[in-house]
């Protein structure tokens, strides 16, 4: 799960660029297509990271401070 949630984070990184490009040339389109790929991104990434955390609690990990 956390090697998604990292491969979703990393794929921002180009998905940022397409949208601010687009924006550059005013295709606004595009621009809030990317943008949206990028929140889709950070969703699933929040996601899974969450379903992680579930999954340890429910499987005995213990908590460090």
């Amino acid at each position: 799960m956390m090697d998604d949630a990292v491969d979703q984070l990393n794929k921002i990184k180009d998905a940022k660029a397409k949208h601010e490009d687009a924006a550059k040339k005013k295709d606004w389109n595009q621009a809030t297509l990317w943008a949206e790929q990028v929140w889709q991104y950070q969703v699933k990434a929040a996601d899974l990271g969450l379903r992680a955390k579930t999954y340890l609690e429910q499987n005995g990990a213990k908590k460090v401070k």
